[in-house]
């Protein structure tokens, strides 16, 4: 059986550049992924994707991160579901925008049984967390890096995750 890996945009889209991960789940909809990839806007949605992450092998996070850099630049964290300790999610997502922290979703998912084995998280450093439809020109501007980003850690895992070694 084909092992099933999931891209998750996460974020705001009212709320600027915490729109980020649902633009970029837009525009990988427009592509033909394979069957086993599904690219899902879960928006602020946590509960109902830490039930749902139960059904993946593999995740791909794409969210706004705000970690003190230039806007636009981009941050990419691998995990391993076993790795994962409270302290290292912590670190990781503390500076996670939005309603429901990526912190808190690896953390319930974990506890509940539902966290995939491999789990990637590419950022994206946020100008403008205000009240608005449109991403700034930083953000948007790096929307099509974190496609190329998603796909080639989706191909990687795809190796990883038929290698049977």
């Amino acid at each position: 059986m084909e092992k099933k890996i999931l891209i998750a945009g996460v974020g705001n889209k009212l709320m600027g550049d915490d729109g980020f991960g649902p633009a970029v789940i837009e525009r990988l909809s427009s592509l033909q992924l394979p069957e086993n990839v599904e690219a899902r806007d879960f928006g602020t949605s946590g509960l109902t994707l830490a039930i749902e992450l139960g059904r993946y092998d593999s995740v791909i996070f794409l969210d706004a991160v705000k970690r003190g850099c230039k806007p636009g630049a981009m941050h990419i964290v691998e995990l391993d579901a076993e790795e994962i300790s409270g302290a290292e999610v912590s670190e990781i997502t503390k500076f996670t925008p939005h309603e429901i922290r990526l912190e808190s979703l690896l953390s319930l998912a974990k506890a509940i049984g539902t966290l995939p084995e491999r789990i990637t998280i590419i950022g994206c450093e946020p100008r403008n967390l205000d009240l608005q439809l449109e991403l700034s020109q930083e953000v948007r501007g790096a929307v099509g890096r974190a496609v190329r980003m998603a796909l080639e850690r989706m191909g990687e895992m795809a190796g990883e995750l038929s290698d049977p070694t």
